[in-house]
Formats: structure tokens, sequence, C-alpha cells
């Protein structure tokens, strides 16, 4: 009879040593990737994720987030200087690598302030904390003394199961920081570009079961670097194409050998219904045998497909869904594929507010062209437009 046997010290030794969850769709600019995002696209927003990673696997990697922005502001424009946002947000991560251990993360960020500089220029600061929690269901590991050689008999274990037992839980901090810069808005390109760093897991935090203090029992700290640039189709024709966007994503955790770099290109088409396609390239490192040298290998191609649409007077939908292709030595033919769809909500207000991302509000490209055409304002007819 086949029987599934997992061994203690192998499962523990691959928990401990596990990357945080990563996210294809980077662009979408998550919290979880960066604080300093939080109210930096809109006042509003309301982004859930569902990440199906290696669905040919017998155990399933699943990850579900949910995360909500909310924005005020503490200092108004004046002739001495811009404005000054305070901006926040809490996110929800629900991360399953098999069915004996799980792992639920609360990230809070209770603040991260936008200032607006000269030369249309902004800088974005974030802190946030996460609330982690684990748990695990003892009854489905099997430990190597319970093994019998005879039959499929399963023994009795002498193994001494740790304090914290079935759960445990620790706080988390990061940091992060954004610099924009906007085009001159008397250019015809309207260019919109930024940089950002996030540095994840300040003070690494131990997450075994058994409180051992050991660095291998830490989750290793995590660096991220990023970047976007967007620019426009005004020299072209404007009522056909919306913008186009290069995006770059690159991390590193722990050692060498735990890299990631993404590169992401996306163009995107005017309409009331604007549907924005694109693909990103992923790069990993891999370590050869008898070195500890790591080298560049080429880990997958993303193809993603984006639809944003008003749905109220305030209110805008966006719905995208990316499809791995892996072509690693784990084999597309292996993992089969890794599905993820995100789904956005936008709320505008009315009255303007400082938006780093987009600078002046009224040069919206991701959601001015949608709502002008849903509200029977053309493309043509700008000076009646609805600005948000």
């Amino acid at each position: 009879m086949k029987k599934a046997i997992i061994i203690f010290s192998c499962f523990f030794s691959f928990q401990l040593n596990a990357q945080d969850v990563s996210f294809s769709q980077f662009d979408l600019n998550m919290l979880y990737m960066n604080p300093a995002l939080a109210g930096f696209e809109q006042d509003f927003r309301i982004l859930t994720a569902r990440r199906n990673q290696w669905v040919g696997i017998s155990e399933k990697f699943n990850s579900n987030m949910i995360e909500f922005n909310l924005s005020s502001n503490l200092k108004k424009r004046r002739i001495s200087g811009g404005e000054i946002n305070w901006t926040g947000g809490i996110y929800f991560i629900e991360d399953r690598a098999n069915k004996v251990f799980k792992s639920y993360n609360i990230g809070i960020v209770p603040w991260t302030f936008h200032f607006q500089l000269p030369k249309s220029m902004y800088i974005s600061m974030g802190l946030q904390n996460t609330l982690r929690f684990n748990s695990i269901d003892w009854n489905q590991l099997i430990f190597s003394d319970q093994i019998n050689d005879y039959n499929n008999d399963v023994i009795p274990s002498n193994a001494e199961l740790p304090a914290l037992y079935s759960q445990n839980s620790f706080l988390d901090p990061s940091f992060g920081f954004i610099i924009t810069k906007h085009s001159n808005l008397n250019k015809k390109s309207n260019n919109t570009s930024f940089i950002g760093f996030a540095w994840h897991h300040i003070y690494p935090p131990i997450q075994s079961f058994y409180n051992d203090q050991s660095n291998i029992s830490r989750i290793p700290q995590k660096f991220t670097f990023h970047g976007q640039f967007i620019s426009g189709f005004n020299d072209i024709n404007t009522e056909a194409f919306s913008f186009w966007k290069v995006s770059y994503k690159h991390t590193t955790q722990g050692n060498n050998a735990i890299q990631k770099d993404d590169i992401g290109l996306s163009l995107a088409l005017a309409n009331s219904i604007q549907l924005e396609g694109g693909i990103f390239y992923r790069v990993s490192r891999m370590v050869k045998e008898e070195t500890t040298k790591a080298s560049l290998m080429s880990e997958s191609i993303i193809p993603m497909l984006r639809i944003r649409m008003g749905i109220g007077n305030n209110l805008g939908m966006e719905l995208s869904y990316s499809y791995d292709y892996n072509f690693s030595r784990l084999n597309n033919i292996n993992s089969v594929a890794t599905n993820e769809i995100a789904l956005n909500i936008y709320y505008f207000k009315s009255k303007q507010r400082m938006c780093p991302a987009q600078g002046k509000w009224g040069n919206n490209r991701k959601w001015q062209d949608v709502m002008l055409n849903r509200k029977g304002n053309g493309m043509k007819h700008k000076e009646n437009r609805w600005i948000w």
C-alpha cells in the first residue's frame, strides 16, 4: 500500500529556509512590496489577489491577499511649499504551502507620508509592522521513529513536542521609501518615473515552534529595489493609446542564491473600457554543485491582461490576470502553471488631492479616459471633463 510519509526534520528544514510570498503582478504597487506605496496612486483602494502556484504539484502553494488604503491631507499647498499627505493601510495574507503548515500575515502601515517637492518631484516614506501567525498540524506528520521496517503500521513517536505546540506569532517591522519625478507639463510626453527601496524583516524574527535561537530558525532579511517608467502617446494618437509602462523589481533575501529580477513592459489602449496587455520576464539565481557562486537562470515568462472600467460615478474597477510559464529546471510540464488574478476597486473623490503616482490630478492616464468616456465626454471635449 502506497503511503505518504513526511519526515519531521526535512519538513522544518524546508520551511525555515523558505522565501516570502512573491506576486508576479508587482506593478500593482502593493503595500506588501513597499509600505511607502500606501496611498501612492489614489485616496481609497481595495485590492484582492489570489496566486495558485504550480498547480501540477500535489502540494498546492496558494496565497490570498486583501489590502485597504486610506489617506488624509495634513498640509495644503501654499506658495512657500507643496502638500503633505498622510496615508495608511492594512493587508491580510493567507499562505498555504501544504496541509501541514499555514501562515497568516496581518500587515499594518500606521503611516506613510508623501511630500511634494519643487520641480514636480515627490518623496514617500512608510513604516510597516506585520503580525505573523504560523500554525502546524502535528497529526499530519510522521517522525522517523514511527516508521516500521516490517509493515505499514505507524507506531507512536517518542519525539518531544515544542512548548508552542501548534502555533506561534511574532511582530515583523519593515521600512520603505520612494522618489517620484514628473516631466514638465509643457512637454508632450508628460513622463512619470519612480524608484523605490524596501527593507523587510529589519530584525529577523524567529519562526521556530521550538523557539530555537539559532540563525537558521530566523526569517532572512529581504531587500527590494523597484522602479517604473510611464509615458504617453501624444505624438502618435491619443485617442487610440493611453500609455505604455516599463516596470522593474529586484529582490534579494538571505544569501546571494535567493535573488530575483523581474522586468515587464505593458501597453494600454484607451476607451470607455481600457485594456492593458503586457509581459514580464523573471530571472533567478542558481548555485552549481561544489561551488558557492550564484549564476543567472531564466525562470519564467509571464503574460498579463488587465481591464479597467467605471462601475459608478466615483468608482472604478481593475481586473487583471497573469500566467507564469516556467522554463527553468523545474520544467513547466511538472509545475503545469501558476495562475494569478487580482481585483482592484478605486473610490475617486471629487475634491482634488495630491497623488505622487500621477502628479497633477487632471493627468491620470489609468482612469482619465475611462471615466471621461463613461460620462459621455469624449477625448475631444476635455474642457468638460470630470476631474476627480
